[in-house]
C-alpha cells in the first residue's frame, strides 16, 4: 500500500510542494492553504521532502 499525504499546521504558502509534485496532486485554495488530493496522489514523498516547515506528513492510517 503505497503512502498518502496531508498538510497539516505550518504551512506558510511556500509552494515548494506544488512545484516538486509530479502528478499535481497539490490544490491551492483560495489563496490561503494547499491540499493534497488523495486520488492523484502517488505516494512518493517529494512534496513532504521539500517542505520547508515539515507541514506535510503522511496520512495516519487504520491498519
Amino acid at each position: 500500500m503505497k503512502t498518502k499525504y496531508r498538510v497539516v499546521g505550518g504551512c506558510v504558502l511556500c509552494l515548494s510542494c506544488v512545484y516538486e509534485c509530479p502528478v499535481s496532486a497539490i490544490i491551492i485554495i483560495e489563496d490561503v492553504s494547499v491540499k493534497i488530493d488523495s486520488e492523484k496522489c502517488i505516494g512518493c514523498g517529494k512534496c513532504r521532502d521539500n517542505c520547508q516547515n515539515g507541514a506535510i506528513q503522511p496520512e495516519e492510517t487504520g491498519n
